[in-house]
């Protein structure tokens, strides 16, 4: 039959729930419910592209970003394809906002000293307001081997190697994996639960299920139902769907072509000179030349080159010149 609900993890949806003024209520209820110890009553959405100092850094970065009252800052990323080193781009997002409290802080000092306050002075003292930044994530993450199968959610923290002390909690990483996340909707035992099954199969679902009768939950079938949308909506969303299938298509074809040719260049170069250690290089080989492949056919959709660059592990120089 005709598709009731909207696939939620293309750009146009992500940001109709947890982008908007008007939906703040679905954010802040996602939020305090993913981090437990939080009890969030008020957001800000600070754009994105005010972090940045330079024009690169000005382009927007990550998808959602706010902060409460208290100073707390929360980044809200989505991310469909596979990246090799998401979690260290994960570290390179919370940059933005510790570097725009600095500037608040000197900006404020010059507005003090252009209105001739006799007292002014930049008294800073590194005090920083938490940024923690969520992820949700449409594959799965490599883990240690005691790592269970089906966990999907992961929190990380700067703690003391031995005891764990906490060091500070300026900084916080929580991670949804999708890509682990298999219940059915009869097993669904937490509220957690409920989220991570409706960002994964809503747009297949014909009816409210009964495990969904929270009024929360409620709100987000209304959002997310296409009979709903006005015709610039309904527009923008088959624009957004468009682009996600254009991009997994992309990655997909790539992927391909390219490990057919990284796994022949890796056997030719391992057969060729005899050895183990030809092998692996040969498959290093193989790897690069997958990267490139992949970053050919992305520099043809229009993507940019920093984007690229993040997404392939390739140097953007190197993306240049491929």
């Amino acid at each position: 039959g005709k598709q009731q609900y909207a696939e939620l993890l293309c750009d146009f949806m992500f940001k109709r729930l947890f982008g908007s003024e008007a939906n703040k209520d679905v954010l802040i209820g996602f939020l305090n419910m993913l981090l437990e110890d939080s009890d969030i009553v008020h957001v800000d959405f600070i754009p994105t592209e005010h972090l940045g100092e330079t024009e690169d850094d000005r382009k927007s970065i990550f998808d959602i970003s706010c902060k409460c009252r208290d100073g707390k800052t929360f980044i809200i990323e989505m991310q469909r394809g596979r990246q090799k080193h998401f979690r260290k781009r994960a570290i390179y997002y919370t940059t933005y906002p510790i570097n725009e409290q600095s500037r608040d802080a000197r900006e404020k000092y010059v507005k003090d000293l252009a209105a001739g306050m006799e007292n002014a002075r930049f008294d800073w003292d590194y005090d920083l307001k938490p940024v923690t930044v969520v992820a949700i994530l449409n594959f799965r993450f490599s883990h240690e081997e005691t790592w269970p199968e089906d966990r999907c959610r992961s929190s990380y923290r700067l703690r003391e190697d031995s005891n764990h002390e906490e060091m500070t909690d300026t900084l916080r990483f929580v991670f949804l994996e999708l890509g682990r996340f298999n219940k059915r909707i009869w097993e669904l035992d937490t509220v957690f639960d409920k989220w991570m099954y409706l960002l994964k199969h809503m747009h297949e679902m014909v009816e409210i299920p009964q495990e969904f009768s929270d009024p929360l939950f409620t709100r987000l079938f209304l959002l997310a139902k296409i009979g709903n949308f006005t015709p610039e909506e309904l527009k923008q969303y088959k624009n957004s769907l468009e682009n996600m299938g254009d991009f997994n298509n992309i990655i997909h074809t790539a992927v391909e072509e390219a490990e057919m040719r990284g796994h022949a260049t890796g056997l030719a170069e391992g057969l060729e000179q005899g050895r183990a250690e030809g092998m692996e290089e040969g498959l290093q080989v193989g790897e690069r030349n997958k990267a490139i492949a992949i970053a050919r056919n992305l520099i043809s959709s229009g993507m940019s080159l920093e984007d690229i660059a993040r997404m392939t592990g390739l140097t953007v120089d190197e993306v240049c010149n491929i």
